[in-house]
């Protein structure tokens, strides 16, 4: 049989942060089962069976917090992961129209001839052999495959880029 100091002492060992004050506490709503000792009527002996079983209790209870806690990460982890695969799904879907506009765009118009500024967007009055480089640089630094861009994609708008040199 413990008292309420020893039972404390326990508990500390078993990783449980505990004072007399808690221990007192649990006694009375009957957490850790208690005997008021037979001399003194404010001191309480407790079982090592039951303070083990408490102990067992505090982990199990500490465990299941640990479980449900790492179910919701889960969960948060796999919406994050569905919403990135969607994403992902939407910039292929993106770069194969674009792939294939180029492709008709290129069948459509001559090589020598081809508008660059249309295709990269430009007012054709503001287009000069400067400004069409710069935004081809721009281009081709976006779609570059180390990062990350499509490298297919790249080396079609690489040789655009060569031809208007």
């Amino acid at each position: 049989m413990l008292n309420v100091k020893e039972t404390v002492e326990h508990l500390t060992s078993a990783g449980i942060a505990a004072s007399d004050d808690e221990v007192m506490k649990w006694i009375e709503e009957g957490k850790i089962k208690a005997e008021i000792a037979h001399r003194r009527k404010t001191t309480y002996k407790i079982n090592v069976k039951d303070l083990t079983e408490f102990i067992i209790q505090k982990h199990a209870a500490q465990l299941t917090t640990q479980v449900e806690q790492s179910h919701r990460e889960n969960r948060n982890l796999t919406e994050q992961l569905d919403y990135l695969k969607t994403r992902i799904h939407i910039e292929q879907s993106k770069v194969r129209t674009l792939k294939k506009l180029l492709n008709e765009q290129i069948e459509v118009n001559k090589p020598s001839t081809f508008p660059y500024d249309e295709l990269l967007g430009l007012k054709k009055q503001d287009t000069n052999s400067h400004t069409l480089k710069k935004e081809f640089k721009k281009l081709l630094k976006a779609l570059h495959p180390d990062r990350g861009g499509d490298e297919r994609l790249f080396k079609v708008f690489n040789e655009h880029y060569e031809n208007l040199k």
